[in-house]
């Protein structure tokens, strides 16, 4: 019984761990993918080509545009650094991902739960999970925006 009570206590002690590692782990992911559109000549041009594909205004500007975006707001997550702006960010960035060419990965003629299921296991559509669970809960330990409204406690309504 000992055992069980300790094990509960050090469940509770370290509730804010996965969201930590989720919020690191999806910056990273951003910030990488960003920066790699950026000066990877094959991902520039793959990310300009789907941008073309999907219709989406401007694909030249907003290639380069979005993958800015991802690369500091990525970055900036991963430091927990205006963790929910960044992931609100970012959540715009994967829904608009989603809906104008992922959905489009999307076989036709499937029935409401087989077509549910093969949007869920759209990888967009888990990152836009993860960042709207980071949304809500923000950074949490281990992050720049508790030591931010610490030194300026007018910030907690922004961050």
């Amino acid at each position: 019984m000992i055992a069980i009570d300790r094990l509960i206590q050090i469940r509770q002690s370290l509730h804010w761990l996965p969201l930590v590692f989720a919020r690191i782990n999806v910056g990273l992911f951003f910030s990488i993918s960003g920066y790699n559109k950026l000066f990877v000549p094959a991902n520039q041009a793959a990310m300009l080509t789907t941008m073309q594909h999907a219709g989406i205004p401007f694909p030249e500007f907003n290639a380069v545009f979005v993958a800015i975006l991802e690369f500091v707001f990525g970055g900036l997550l991963a430091l927990g650094l205006l963790t929910r702006a960044s992931a609100l960010v970012l959540l715009a960035i994967v829904g608009v991902a989603t809906f104008s060419d992922g959905i489009h990965k999307i076989p036709a003629g499937l029935g409401p739960l087989d077509w549910y299921d093969w949007f869920l296991y759209l990888p967009e559509v888990l990152y836009g999970l993860l960042l709207f669970w980071i949304l809500f809960a923000g950074a949490e330990r281990f992050g720049a925006d508790p030591v931010l409204v610490k030194r300026f406690p007018k910030l907690r309504q922004f961050i």
